[in-house]
């Protein structure tokens, strides 16, 4: 299974479904996603994990989507099923990719408050929406206080898994 690097989502959800399901699913890290999905394409990789718009770019390829992460359907493939639909109850599945927007530690509040206000403010833009059309991202971006909220309750099950199943950086 191809990831996008070592360390990533793939590679976290390949060696977790090892462990829970009793498979032995290969990593193969690649720097990035696009080296990874021509080798999907060319059958070099079995299976990989990504954005839709790098494996939108070999759908056209033989290559096929078979489930969505997260907790809800892709607005773009809306007919493939989650993984939980299919069965997977593991956390892993389910957590939200993000982006956000990060600062320095020690960066002052009224900066890091200005710069999350300029983010929702650009998220209403007519650029933004086709930026998310593009993307499949279906959520805007929260404000401070909501970011940091979601962090909280996110964050240590991102950390408590990459411990667990022992993933380091090379």
């Amino acid at each position: 299974m191809g990831t996008y690097a070592p360390g990533s989502y793939p590679h976290m959800l390949a060696d977790q479904t090892n462990r829970q399901q009793g498979t032995t699913i290969q990593s193969v890290h690649y720097r990035g996603e696009a080296p990874m999905w021509l080798d999907v394409a060319s059958g070099q990789l079995q299976i990989a994990v990504g954005s839709f718009q790098a494996f939108n770019a070999v759908s056209t390829r033989g290559v096929r989507a078979i489930g969505v992460t997260g907790s809800y359907r892709s607005p773009k493939l809306p007919d493939v099923p989650t993984l939980t639909e299919q069965g997977n109850t593991e956390k892993l599945v389910t957590l939200e990719g993000g982006l956000p927007l990060v600062a320095p530690a020690g960066t002052p509040e009224a900066v890091l408050k200005r710069m999350a206000d300029e983010a929702v403010a650009w998220s209403n833009t007519d650029k933004a929406a086709k930026l998310r059309e593009t993307f499949a991202i279906p959520n805007k971006p929260k404000n401070l206080a909501a970011t940091r909220k979601d962090w909280e309750a996110e964050v240590p099950v991102w950390i408590k898994l990459a411990v667990d199943l022992g993933i380091k950086l090379d």
